[in-house]
Formats: C-alpha cells, structure tokens, sequence
C-alpha cells in the first residue's frame, strides 16, 4: 500500500532527480507498462523518464480534479513522480502501472488536503478561497458552479471525496477508482453512493448546483 513520505526524503529524491546526468544522450525506454516498471525498480536509465513522458499528463488531470485548482500545479506534479521514485519497490502488478501511480497521485493529493485544513485550524481562517480552473468555453455562471462544487467537495470527508471526484467529475471506470483508492469494488461503489447522496443534500445551499444537478445524471447514484 502507498504514502506518503516525508520531507527530508523528498529534499534527497529531489537533489538524485535535479542532478540527473545531462551530457550524455538521452536513451529511450521502449517497452509497455510491465516492462518499465521492470526497469524502475531495477534503476535502469532512462526508466524515470519513460515514466513522466508516459504518465505526466494524466497525472496532471487526477491533481486539478481531485485539488480543484491548478495553483502550484508543477509543484504538485514533481511532488508525485517524486514519490512514485521512492516507491517503484511497491509496484505489485508492472500490468497495473498506471492504477499504481494513480494511487501515489491520490495519496499525495490527500496529505496536501490535510496539510491546508490544519493551517486553516490553527489560523481560526474561513476556507480559502481556490484559483478557478481555467475551462475554455466555460461562461460566467458555469464557472461559478464549479467553484461551487468544489466548495462542497472542500466539506466532505476525504474518504468520499477522492472515489467521488475520480468518479463523477474525472468520469474514472469504477474498477480504476477502487484500484487508485485501494480497495475492493464494493466497498469503493459504497463510498461513491453516500459521496453522492452528501453532495446533494450540500448542494442544496448552492442554487447553481440544484440546476447543474437536475441537468446531468452523472450526480445521481448509479
């Protein structure tokens, strides 16, 4: 199972990954998911590249969904493969690379959600307020729903928090959501329903979202 690890790891992955060779030609991995992972956990050159070219902008996706924000969105994103290098030992399943790196994506989501809530505790401070994604073609009253959904999503334990974003708002197959949130598909279908039914009964308070909510099935329990 993943977590996160601490900062003073992060510091040491973070000066191993900043002083990569550079002179010499840059090899390219060739080979699918099992064989990477193969070549991760054996160390083998050009294996940690392959990973970000591969993956990056999917896991730039599960940030700003399960965030809301795209704020700091390159300090999150090295902060995960940062993670994924320390971890490559626990890659189970090299067929399952992705769902793996997932998970370190979810993970590392949800310490800084937690790290936030403590520093609004200790500051007595109302929630902050997050930059908005910037959605082309979205208009005034659209954008202020997402900002809204995110509002509701900012209430709701983190358990059903992360299954629900992955789900109903990235539109992740049940099966992946279960893996990155490692547990059993029944249990993650569990979470997902009561997310739904506590994100409705929040959004109540928001008008935009009544409307948003009658307009799209996705919202309701499948």
């Amino acid at each position: 199972m993943y977590r996160a690890g601490g900062p003073e790891r992060k510091m040491v992955l973070l000066s191993i990954v900043d002083n990569l060779p550079s002179r010499a030609p840059r090899v390219p991995f060739i080979g699918d998911d099992e064989a990477l992972a193969i070549a991760l956990k054996a160390g083998q050159p050009g294996a940690r590249e392959a990973l970000y070219d591969r993956y990056a902008p999917h896991v730039r996706r599960v940030i700003v969904r399960t965030l809301g924000t795209n704020a700091d969105l390159q300090d999150h994103l090295h902060n995960v493969f940062i993670e994924a290098f320390s971890a490559t030992s626990g890659i189970r399943d090299g067929s399952k690379l992705k769902a793996w790196l997932t998970s370190v994506t979810v993970y590392t989501a949800i310490a800084h959600i937690r790290r936030r809530v403590r520093r609004r505790w200790l500051v007595f401070a109302p929630p902050e307020e997050l930059p908005p994604i910037p959605v082309p073609g979205l208009d005034e009253e659209k954008r202020q729903a997402l900002t809204q959904v995110y509002e509701v999503l900012d209430r709701m334990p983190i358990r059903e928090r992360m299954p629900f974003t992955l789900r109903v708002i990235d539109g992740m197959p049940l099966q992946e959501v279960a893996d990155a949130c490692e547990v059993s598909l029944a249990t993650i279908k569990r979470r997902i329903d009561k997310a739904r039914h506590r994100f409705m009964v929040m959004a109540r308070n928001y008008p935009l979202l009544e409307e948003l909510i009658e307009q799209e099935g996705r919202w309701r329990i499948e």
